[in-house]
C-alpha cells in the first residue's frame, strides 16, 4: 500500500525551511592595495604592453567557534587567468577542498608558483592554450601566487574552512545567504591584507545589514 502523500510533503516542506537560514549584506570600507614588490630597476620585456591590474576588492566571511562547517563549496574550481600580464582576478576566495586553474591567455610564457605555507606549488613554464595543472587547496590560509618570469604579477587566494564568504565588488558591497542562525564573527580581508571584524547574529529568514570599516 502506497504511503500517504500529504505527510511526505509536510516533511519536505519542514526540511527546506530548516535549511533556509538567514543572510547578511552590506559594505566594506576598502583601503589601498600595496604596490607589487619588484627588484630595483625591474623592466619587464613583453611582446605587448602590460595592462593595469583589476580593482582589488575585499573578501568577507563568517566564522563560528567550534563549528563543523558543511563542505558545500569544496568542489568549486576557480579560473585565474593570466591576461594582459596580470592575474585576473587578482584576489579569490575558496573553501578548503576547492581547486584553481591558471590558464595562460597571453602570447608569452608564464610560470605560476607559490611559496605560501598553506599551499606550495610550481606549475613550471607554459604557453597560451597549454593546459594548466589544477591545484587543490587542502589547508586554510592566504596563498600568494606569482609569475617567475614577470615579477609584477601577483594573485592572492584566501582559503577558508567556512563556506559562508563573498568577494565584494569594486565599491565594497557584498551579500552572503543561506547561513544557519546563530552567533558569528564576521571578518573582512582588505586590499592591503589588513583584517577587520565584528560580531554578528544571524536570524532565520532575515538579512542583516553590516558596514565594516577600518
Amino acid at each position: 500500500m502506497r504511503p500517504p502523500i500529504l505527510p511526505t510533503l509536510a516533511v519536505l516542506s519542514w526540511s527546506v525551511c530548516a535549511w533556509a537560514g538567514g543572510g547578511v549584506q552590506g559594505t566594506v570600507a576598502l583601503d589601498t592595495v600595496k604596490p607589487p614588490a619588484v627588484a630595483a630597476g625591474y623592466k619587464p620585456q613583453t611582446v605587448k604592453p602590460i595592462q593595469p591590474e583589476n580593482a582589488t576588492p575585499a573578501i568577507v566571511w563568517l566564522e563560528k567557534e567550534g563549528m563543523v562547517y558543511p563542505k558545500t563549496r569544496a568542489g568549486e574550481v576557480v579560473r585565474i587567468q593570466q591576461s594582459g600580464y596580470q592575474f585576473r582576478p587578482a584576489i579569490s576566495a575558496v573553501q578548503t577542498g576547492a581547486s584553481a586553474d591558471f590558464p595562460n591567455q597571453d602570447d608569452e610564457f608564464h610560470n605560476v608558483f607559490s611559496y605560501s605555507k598553506p599551499r606550495r606549488f610550481d606549475l613550471g613554464r607554459f604557453r597560451k592554450n597549454e593546459l594548466s595543472p589544477r591545484i587543490t587547496f587542502d589547508k586554510p590560509g592566504l596563498v600568494k601566487v606569482y609569475c617567475e618570469i614577470h615579477q609584477h604579477m601577483r594573485c592572492r587566494i584566501l582559503v577558508l574552512d567556512t563556506p559562508w564568504f563573498a568577494v565584494t565588488d569594486s565599491l565594497g558591497r557584498f551579500k552572503i545567504t543561506l547561513i544557519p542562525p546563530g552567533e558569528y564573527t564576521m571578518k573582512a580581508m582588505l586590499p592591503s591584507e589588513k583584517t577587520v571584524q565584528t560580531r554578528l547574529t544571524i536570524i532565520e529568514g532575515k538579512t542583516s545589514q553590516v558596514q565594516l570599516a577600518r
